[in-house]
């Protein structure tokens, strides 16, 4: 009997002992409700915000990671691995740069600022990414030249063409493959030299430097011919009329 009495008490102080933890638990667990819901709400406050710029700051993304490449190129010279991280960041930088004019057409927030910020991120990050291999002693100086000599023709005759107007950059099918094309240089310098692959002969690679002043030239000589044409129209229109 003083058996079965110890037993009756032992689970009278357990079940008193316990019992309070669930209503404990429960106060925890809405507490806690009641923490995360305005961190939600604050969330979805900072996340809406963004949205509208989310394009610009892709685009803003690459110059800052223009310095990070560079300093990865220049490291891989050291050690591979920094070559295949000098991979990762250009993968970014060319995803930024395919998806921030799709993403501002999406969201509707495309403008004339944002095609601006769009060109100069491309040639903040193109002309030190050459460069770099210039001053590695893998690429001759005149392609980024040609690069640089293209895209400020690019910009003196869209600003030419729209005097009088707002300021806009008016691109080309053949700029835009340059464009391209220069993405793709560097592409294939980060992934044979810098990462270590080195599959293509130098007499390749020099194949495709060559190709840098032709579409780039290219590139000047259709927007003089688109121009020569715009100056000429009207003139026809008049004499006609």
């Amino acid at each position: 009997s003083v058996d079965l009495i110890d037993r009756n008490l032992h689970g009278a102080c357990l079940s008193e002992s316990i019992l309070p933890l669930k209503p404990l638990s429960t106060a925890v667990e809405r507490d806690a409700r009641l923490f995360a819901a305005p961190c939600s709400r604050y969330d979805e406050s900072v996340l809406a915000r963004l949205r509208p710029h989310s394009a610009n700051l892709m685009t803003a993304g690459r110059v800052v990671l223009t310095p990070v490449f560079v300093k990865l190129v220049v490291a891989a010279e050291g050690w591979r691995l920094w070559g295949a991280l000098a991979v990762v960041v250009f993968a970014a930088v060319a995803a930024s740069d395919v998806w921030d004019g799709r993403v501002a057409r999406r969201i509707g927030r495309e403008s004339t600022m944002g095609r601006f910020l769009d060109h100069f991120a491309d040639i903040a990050f193109l002309l030190p990414a050459l460069a770099v291999y210039v001053w590695l002693g893998f690429m001759p100086w005149w392609v980024p030249a040609s690069v640089a000599a293209a895209f400020t023709f690019y910009v003196v005759d869209s600003q030419r063409r729209s005097a009088g107007g707002a300021p806009s950059l008016i691109t080309s099918r053949i700029g835009h493959a340059g464009g391209v094309s220069n993405y793709v240089l560097v592409g294939v310098l980060v992934c044979n030299n810098s990462a270590g692959i080195l599959v293509l002969s130098p007499g390749f690679l020099l194949a495709l430097y060559l190709l840098v002043p032709l579409y780039s030239g290219a590139a000047v000589v259709a927007r003089l011919v688109t121009r020569r044409q715009a100056r000429v129209a009207p003139v026809e229109m008049s004499a006609a009329g």
